[in-house]
């Protein structure tokens, strides 16, 4: 079946079975997880192909279907986890290539494979985007398998701002997707399609950052949630831990031993220090996963990480009970609906699964590899009811989602 794939493709699409170049496209961010860690250990696809545009993709997903061959696609590779496991083998379709920029007025339309930055800068303002963006992270990347980032403070979740989704679907056929039904692709990591554009709303970039210390907690949440309720127009919310901040002063150039938070405003902002606030504003590649990447750094070992969405209300109670272990909080992000995203190290498995019980079950499980543990279940039910009716063989990305329920 593989075979049939390299002689049709050989001489259209880029294709390579090299075995060092299959195993580096099979991963992800899985490692922070004990749980997908060994997942990604032992799942490995068969080849990889290089679409240059959406002729292409529709040429790999026909014969991928007349071959039974399980697709994977795979962006930058940066910020998921468990979604480019191939769990089936098969062919992981590499995104990059689909790289294309047109700027408009509130928007942009942008191929898959276009990386939020280059060479340092930002090649457009999103409204939401992954702390990764200037590592490699992709938009089509972010969409299928993200979903807050800097920015959620504001402005939620990354699929509340796309508009519009060109897609091949199970069928092979390229679709366009709007308004709602951009839900059937987000977070689906390609378990209903593979994403090939998307038209991306944009915002003025106005920030002023500051930075704002706390001796307790307790105190910076209340600070947090007077922030949702104020007048002040927030853009993006991040509380770091004293832990945290002494791991990352020497590339934030910040020290200091309090809780501190950093209130990224568009106009004014509460009383803090700025200057303090822009060095750590400038590094905020530190910000959800790049917590663990710090830690593994400073610490030289491998490290875990654990997020949650827990409701504000619950926050203090809950990361009050995980520092009476020993994992360390390393920071803390807010979403538009008043909940917490608490990022949350060890090195310990064992340590791990009990802040798992103190955090309990939320809709963002970032040890399954089921999709269908990390989104609300309105969201999840389209992508049930389009996978169902599309790919009833389950071979785009397969494994990832439970149909069963």
């Amino acid at each position: 079946m593989i075979n049939n794939l390299i002689k049709a493709l050989r001489d259209e699409v880029k294709i390579t079975d090299d075995p060092k170049t299959v195993t580096e496209k099979s991963r992800d961010f899985s490692h922070t997880s004990p749980f997908l860690l060994e997942e990604m250990k032992v799942h490995k696809a068969d080849l990889v192909a290089y679409p240059r545009s959406e002729e292409d993709v529709v040429k790999i997903v026909e014969i991928a279907l007349q071959e039974h061959l399980p697709l994977i696609p795979r962006a930058g590779g940066k910020n998921n986890v468990g979604g480019v496991i191939p769990m089936k083998g098969g062919v992981i379709v590499d995104m990059t290539l689909l790289d294309s920029l047109t700027v408009n007025y509130e928007d942009v339309v942008v191929g898959a494979g276009t990386p939020f930055s280059r060479e340092g800068k930002m090649l457009f303002s999103p409204r939401v985007y992954p702390s990764t963006f200037s590592e490699g992270a992709t938009v089509g990347g972010f969409f299928s398998g993200g979903s807050g980032g800097v920015g959620e403070f504001k402005y939620g979740r990354n699929w509340d701002h796309v508009l519009e989704v060109r897609m091949v679907n199970p069928k092979g056929k390229l679709v366009t997707l709007r308004g709602g039904d951009v839900k059937v692709a987000a977070h689906a990591e390609g378990t209903t399609g593979i994403v090939t554009k998307l038209r991306v709303m944009t915002r003025e970039r106005r920030e002023n950052p500051v930075m704002i210390e706390f001796d307790s907690l307790r105190e910076s949440l209340n600070f947090v949630e007077k922030l949702f309720d104020g007048d002040y127009s927030v853009y993006h919310v991040t509380l770091r831990s004293p832990q945290m901040s002494k791991l990352s002063e020497n590339i934030t150039g910040v020290s200091t031993e309090k809780w501190n938070l950093l209130v990224v405003c568009e106009e004014e902002c509460p009383s803090g220090n700025a200057e303090a606030g822009a060095r750590i504003w400038e590094k905020r590649f530190l910000f959800f996963g790049g917590t663990i990447t710090t830690a593994m750094g400073a610490f030289k070992r491998r490290m875990y990480y654990m997020v949650k969405d827990i409701p504000l209300e619950e926050t203090l109670d809950k990361l009050t009970k995980v520092s009476e272990t020993e994992a360390m909080i390393a920071d803390v992000e807010f979403d538009v609906g008043r909940s917490s995203h608490p990022f949350i190290l060890t090195d310990s498995p064992s340590v791990y699964r009990k802040v798992g019980e103190i955090l309990g079950g939320t809709n963002f499980n970032l040890n399954s590899i089921h999709i269908n543990d990390r989104l609300k279940p309105d969201h999840l039910h389209r992508i049930l009811w389009y996978k169902r009716a599309y790919d009833k063989e389950d071979l785009f990305n397969p494994g990832k989602v439970r149909l069963d329920v």
